[in-house]
């Protein structure tokens, strides 16, 4: 099933009484499985090159609403002409045609999702900014000196990238459906904000700028530093594989994850076997409300408060055509 998550006023009107309806009856809305395609499983990606790179990236300047926080990301043309180099290096190799990439791309044209095949990540969503922004706010309050930090649903990692880029001792993980987003939008946002950072403002030109990509072995133990894990969340705890507390992670964060009511409780019970107990923190971006596809602030909430785990609180709302509110998850036992 694929949709957009842009619609009419009038549309949001129609799903707000109906998700209010559902809460009623303690029921959840739900979309059908895409019977064309099968879901990805969980998987780790091991870096040990930079083959995945070109010798060149182009990077745009992320723009916020606050002063105080700078970011780069790859520009999508840039991820856009490396697809179109190596899908036809592919057909000249297996001489077949390729449908991995280039796939994703023709999707990522005409759809924002397409269940169970590509789940957005060369998009950067809004509430990853609200998220990054919202941090900024925070993060002074905040120890971080070798603390871990999880991103789930990381696409251009944004939110991650910032800890990141305040903290160097900082383990970051990161997690996103698709592999090509990891190689292709996750690894070279952190190196970009890392190893690669622009020191020189003016060489943007118009927020943009090309950066070369040098110095192999600095980014290789950069990127080491971090785990990379692939596909669904219905897995992901036999693929990670903790067990002992202290491996947890003390902050997970995820933006426009919670869209699906579907994967809702898949994700959910990632973070709540995943974050560190008693003082682990976890901060969910999202709509109130995503038009079609059941999902929600709202859903959210009833599966969270259900398992009477976590106190579930809203710090930070974003008026808009539809509000975006950050939810901040702690434990109950640790008040």
């Amino acid at each position: 099933m694929s949709f957009r998550f842009d619609f009419s006023l009038a549309d949001l009107e129609k799903e707000t009484a109906s998700l209010n309806e559902n809460a009623g009856n303690n029921t959840q809305t739900t979309i059908p499985q895409n019977s064309a395609s099968k879901i990805i499983p969980s998987g780790e990606l091991f870096i040990t090159d930079l083959d995945i790179l070109p010798q060149n990236l182009m990077v745009e300047r992320v723009n916020f609403s606050i002063k105080n926080v700078e970011l780069y990301k790859r520009h999508l043309s840039d991820v856009k002409f490396q697809i179109a180099q190596d899908d036809e290096l592919e057909e000249r190799e297996t001489d077949q045609p390729s449908c991995s990439s280039a796939k994703i791309l023709e999707l990522a044209a005409e759809n924002d999702v397409v269940q169970g095949v590509y789940e957005g990540g060369l998009k950067t969503w809004e509430c990853s900014i609200d998220l990054v922004e919202y941090l900024s706010t925070i993060v002074k309050d905040i120890n971080l000196t070798d603390k871990k930090v999880l991103e789930l649903g990381c696409g251009s990692s944004l939110p991650s990238i910032y800890l990141l880029s305040t903290e160097e001792s900082l383990h970051v993980d990161f997690q996103d459906y698709n592999e090509q987003i990891l190689k292709l939008v996750t690894i070279p946002n952190i190196l970009i904000n890392t190893i690669l950072r622009p020191q020189n403002v003016d060489v943007f030109y118009d927020d943009i700028t090309e950066l070369d990509v040098s110095d192999e072995n600095k980014c290789l133990d950069q990127l080491k530093r971090s785990r990379f894990f692939k596909g669904d969340w219905g897995d992901l705890l036999d693929v990670m594989k903790y067990h002992d507390n202290q491996e947890k992670y003390d902050i997970i964060l995820s933006s426009e994850t919670i869209y699906n009511a579907d994967s809702i409780p898949r994700l959910y019970n990632v973070v709540k076997n995943v974050l560190k107990r008693p003082n682990g923190v976890a901060y969910i971006a999202a709509k109130n409300i995503y038009f079609g596809v059941g999902g929600g602030v709202l859903p959210f909430r009833h599966i969270v408060e259900r398992d009477n785990l976590f106190k579930i609180s809203v710090v930070y709302t974003a008026s808009a055509h539809v509000k975006r509110e950050i939810l901040k998850l702690t434990f109950l036992d640790s008040l």
